[in-house]
């Protein structure tokens, strides 16, 4: 397919024939997903996915191949750092069954294989490697030039998962997000432990600058319900939040007991969410807990209110 890239001569943008793939989209069948993207995901592209560690970018990009999947695409995430037994792991957690999944970080093979997919994850940018010799800043423009070029070539959306520093700085050099067509970033809204997560772009070259707040829980984002922020654009408190948490426990009934896996469940949270709440409610003396470990059992106390 030819963009463009290699003409040189100033020409009238009239005559400019623009390509049917401008028009198209790929659509995931996940409303908050493809508003976000403006209708879909534009076949050919390449995008940045930036966030902290921790902050659900893999939870993210797999929840979208699997509602791409749905759709009847072909899709895959090729990770550099994750198994892929450790992958088809957190697609289990978090519902995912139709994703190809694969250990490959060399260029060469990752531009052969997106003949093959509509669009392909690479996680990370910074693990890719190849077998000619060259230097770290080398290595990334050949990256990203040969896998820019190969999903414009195939019509296959690549994704990029970049990495930052602790300062939260972008590791490695910023030819990546230049290069790339759009650069999307996952935020902490309010307290880490809350789940919210504002989905943001800083570029798109074929769109708005969208942005949607979402609830990330054990069972991964929950998009059907879009987090609406208040007035001064604050996420709720964390105080109001705690409070909801302990009374949705507290209204949870016996038998059976409660537990920790019966907690992560009802708040849709990680364990180590469920096993705080659970202790300052024990520590409160509104539950009693019995046994050590995630086989602890807890009983509700005479006490009602937090």
């Amino acid at each position: 397919m030819n963009l463009g890239y290699d003409t040189t001569q100033f020409q009238s943008v009239s005559n400019i024939k623009i390509p049917d793939l401008f028009y198209r989209r790929y659509k995931s069948g996940i409303e908050t997903i493809d508003d976000l993207f403006g209708e879909g995901v534009l076949p050919g592209s390449a995008i940045t996915m930036t966030a902290p560690a921790g902050c659900g970018k893999t939870t993210f990009l797999l929840q979208m191949l699997e509602g791409l999947s749905k759709q009847g695409y072909e899709t895959a995430y090729a990770s550099g750092e994750e198994s892929a037994v450790q992958l088809a792991f957190t697609c289990n957690r978090i519902t995912v069954k139709s994703v190809k999944v694969a250990n490959e970080t060399d260029i060469d093979t990752l531009c052969d294989a997106m003949k093959q997919f509509d669009v392909l994850v690479v996680d990370s940018f910074q693990a890719l490697t190849s077998t000619k010799k060259m230097n770290r800043a080398e290595l990334e423009r050949h990256a990203v030039s040969r896998l820019t070029r190969a999903a414009k070539d195939t019509e296959c959306t690549v994704f990029f998962v970049m990495h930052l520093y602790k300062d939260g700085k972008l590791k490695g050099s910023t030819i990546v997000p230049h290069t790339v067509d759009v650069n999307m970033e996952i935020a902490v809204e309010g307290e880490f432990e809350d789940g919210l997560r504002k989905i943001h772009f800083s570029k798109n070259r074929f769109g708005a600058l969208n942005e949607v707040v979402l609830s990330l829980g054990h069972a991964g984002y929950d998009f059907g319900n879009p987090v609406k922020i208040n007035d001064s654009d604050k996420a709720p408190s964390k105080k109001n939040r705690k409070q909801t948490e302990f009374e949705a426990i507290l209204d949870m009934k016996e038998p059976p007991h409660i537990s920790i896996d019966r907690v992560m469940e009802k708040l849709n949270c990680d364990y180590n969410t469920a096993y705080n709440r659970l202790r300052e409610l024990v520590l409160n003396n509104k539950l009693e807990k019995f046994g050590k470990g995630k086989t602890s059992i807890y009983k509700h106390t005479t006490t009602t209110a937090v």
